[in-house]
């Protein structure tokens, strides 16, 4: 607990100090005396009487509670001003994370494409300042929705994509295989890089790619280039690969390019056997992010009138019933 205006009481006492001393000065300058002040004969009889005696102890002890009702609240709006805080270090996690889901659409990952989507559908529903992007990739690359953080759009993109996952017609193929090949990793990942926007912003920028890097046809931008043009533009790459299984020791050799090219961008690199360890990896990364992402240490102040305010509710309820007993 500390105060903050430390030097408000003296404040008061200077502000207090000149108000009597205008009172008294206008006392003075006024003069004379009242009529109802004014000496009465006798007026010992009245004094002496035991019904004016109680009536004048009674009359006394009310206008002490005035007065001390008065002071209490004089003393709560001392208190009030000083602003009496609890003090708390606080290092808190920023929301200016933007992640690209950076999908490989060939065939042989979809359920797994199907399966990021899903978890990240669950994560949009607690993201706070956070901006999705979805670029979809096979020979060429598609930007499927542009970074936002406009989560309905976000959810109703996403359950676009999962039926078009199911459907006979295919329809997020579109526009993917213009190209020569198929599963262009490179080129997609070199698009998904250059998919953020205001540099300038201090925003943590990330590309989540999920692939089995299992190439065929001729790219732009080999998987290293265009893991250094991540890196070049500060954008952490984050590896799912559903072939670094042991079942597929030939992709060995793929499996550890990859690897070393989102690892080198600061990011991580996660192999998957099931596709139901997903939700885990994804929560690691976001997680990871999350961590990446806090602020600077913080000193909190949290003003704490709540003594302060309770003994003023006394204060007022005291007057007011005392006032009120004094004119009766």
């Amino acid at each position: 607990m500390e105060v903050i205006f430390w030097w408000m009481p003296f404040l008061w006492l200077a502000v207090i100090a000149a108000v009597v001393f205008v009172l008294l000065w206008l006392r003075k300058k006024r003069g004379g005396t009242d009529a109802a002040s004014l000496p009465i004969a006798n007026s010992e009889r009245l004094t002496t009487l035991p019904g004016y005696a109680r009536a004048l102890a009674r009359y006394r002890a009310l206008l002490a509670g005035v007065c001390a009702s008065i002071v209490v609240l004089l003393l709560v709006g001392i208190g009030l001003t000083m602003r009496f805080a609890s003090v708390d270090v606080r290092q808190p996690e920023l929301k200016s994370r933007d992640i690209v889901l950076c999908l490989d659409v060939s065939g042989s990952m979809i359920d797994y494409d199907s399966e990021v989507v899903d978890v990240f559908s669950e994560l949009a529903e607690e993201f706070e300042g956070e901006r999705i992007s979805l670029v979809i990739f096979n020979a060429s690359a598609v930007t499927y929705f542009p970074l936002t953080s406009d989560y309905e759009y976000i959810q109703r993109q996403f359950t676009k994509l999962q039926d078009e996952f199911v459907s006979p017609e295919q329809s997020y193929y579109e526009g993917t295989l213009i190209g020569d090949g198929s599963s262009l990793v490179g080129d997609g990942l070199a698009s998904c890089a250059t998919k953020f926007d205001s540099p300038d912003k201090p925003r943590s920028r990330s590309v989540i790619l999920v692939t089995d890097n299992l190439i065929a046809g001729e790219q732009i931008f080999s998987l290293p280039e265009a893991g250094q043009l991540a890196a070049e533009r500060n954008v952490r790459v984050y590896g799912i690969n559903p072939g670094d299984t042991s079942s597929k020791s030939y992709l060995d050799e793929l499996a550890t390019e990859f690897k070393e090219v989102v690892e080198a961008t600061g990011g991580g690199y996660y192999a998957l056997a099931d596709k139901e360890n997903i939700p885990a990896i994804v929560d690691s990364i976001t997680a990871e992010q999350a961590a990446l992402l806090k602020g600077p240490v913080q000193l909190v102040r949290t003003d704490e009138p709540g003594f302060f305010v309770l003994l003023a509710f006394l204060g007022v309820a005291g007057l007011f019933l005392l006032g009120w007993r004094l004119k009766r």
